[in-house]
């Protein structure tokens, strides 16, 4: 086992334990860092000095925590210190990029445009980019913002617009989760899946709600949309939402619906790390003891430690994306 910790402005160093979590429900991602109180400081002239590390270290100061086995480090977590909390050793709480949203506030009036023109105008100032992988041309309908900070702003679209909102490191996306692409790792049980007790196989192959998406237009009507493809609908449930764009809305609510047809494999598993792992990814789990069992899924949330007692990472299990 092997990471470093890269501080703004220094050279990479240790820590004492490590813990990170990411989820596609959570537009702030976090860390924990726990480090010696004492640090050994080089200056340019090569000057050695043990300082309180407290004093180097300070908060909004950029981090990255890198971890893995033999030196081949994977990039775990990237943003800002938070907060220090004076223990023994030293504990530095770590936020993602949202920390540069939490404090910009919004006095802004939007008329008709994208909700991508929208997040340029959030991230304006910030190190924040927007994610590649987002869709270009949702629609946003005119809309004043008074005194909100930017993290509102996006809490609003994600109740509004039904879009998900989650950060890669600096990149921020905005969209539907159904057609996000984040790469495939493969997790056999028993093999490098080390817990699996927590794992649920639901042999349900239908849905159990319809979701309908209600707007209402400026002449007062108002404008429904249902989710299509469901097997066997059972109640429906009903979302007010912003959107006046049919094929927009279309897209929310059969996004909202994909995530509400759970089948396969729910909950979580606990593995090494290695395979590296991030939200929005797909795990294909395979059960060679319950081979009907093998699938695709989706990656929900990821939470990781690095402490004396080994590395590991704990991965939710979401929908099922086997055909």
């Amino acid at each position: 086992m092997t990471c470093d910790i890269k501080f703004e402005g220094y050279k990479p160093t240790k820590a004492s334990s490590l813990t990170w979590q990411h989820s596609v429900d959570n537009i702030c991602s976090t860390a924990k860092i726990v480090i010696p109180t004492m640090s050994l400081v080089t200056n340019k002239e090569k000057e050695h000095s043990f300082v309180d590390t407290a004093l180097v270290i300070t908060e909004g100061m950029k981090v990255e925590i890198y971890a893995g086995y033999d030196g081949k480090n994977d990039l775990q977590f990237s943003g800002f210190v938070s907060r220090i909390n004076f223990k023994t050793p030293l504990e530095l709480e770590c936020e993602g990029y949202s920390y540069q949203l939490k404090r910009k506030i919004i006095n802004k009036s939007f008329g008709r445009t994208t909700v991508r023109d929208v997040l340029n105008y959030l991230i304006e100032g910030t190190d924040i980019k927007l994610s590649a992988k987002m869709p270009d041309k949702i629609v946003f309908e005119p809309c004043t913002f008074k005194n909100y900070t930017a993290i509102q702003v996006l809490e609003w679209l994600k109740e509004k617009y039904l879009l998900t909102v989650f950060f890669e490191d600096r990149d921020l996306y905005v969209g539907w989760l159904a057609t996000y692409k984040g790469g495939t790792v493969k997790h056999r049980l028993n093999w490098n899946v080390i817990k699996d007790d927590s794992l649920v196989f639901n042999t349900s192959k239908g849905a159990i709600v319809q979701i309908q998406a209600e707007s209402r237009a400026e002449s007062g009507e108002r404008k429904k949309k249902k989710s299509q493809n469901v097997a066997k609908p059972g109640n429906v449930k009903r979302v007010t939402v912003e959107i006046q764009d049919e094929a927009d809305k279309q897209m929310a609510v059969n996004d909202m619906q994909q995530r509400a047809n759970q089948r396969g494999y729910t909950g979580k598993i606990t593995g090494f790390l290695k395979p590296f792992v991030r939200p929005g990814m797909t795990t294909e789990l395979i059960d060679n003891k319950y081979r009907d069992r093998n699938g695709k899924y989706f990656v929900e949330s990821v939470s990781g430690n690095f402490t004396s007692s080994g590395g590991r990472q704990t991965i939710e299990i979401g929908g099922s994306l086997s055909t």
